[in-house]
């Protein structure tokens, strides 16, 4: 199973920052929104998933 890191950068500079299972195909990459760039990340493991989540909240 794949886990997908999934952070939400907001305009004002906020993150939120979630682990999921990944979708089938889903690749790394990053979408633009109007009020946030959506970044998501695939890794192998749930605990490489979940270390590199942290790192984000301590941004």
């Amino acid at each position: 199973m794949l886990y997908a890191v999934e952070a939400r950068i907001f305009n004002s500079g906020k993150i939120v920052a979630r682990v999921r299972p990944a979708v089938d195909g889903e690749k790394c990459g990053c979408t633009e929104t109007r009020s946030c760039d959506i970044w998501v990340d695939i890794f192998e493991n749930e605990r490489e998933a979940r270390q590199f989540c942290n790192d984000y909240k301590r941004a």
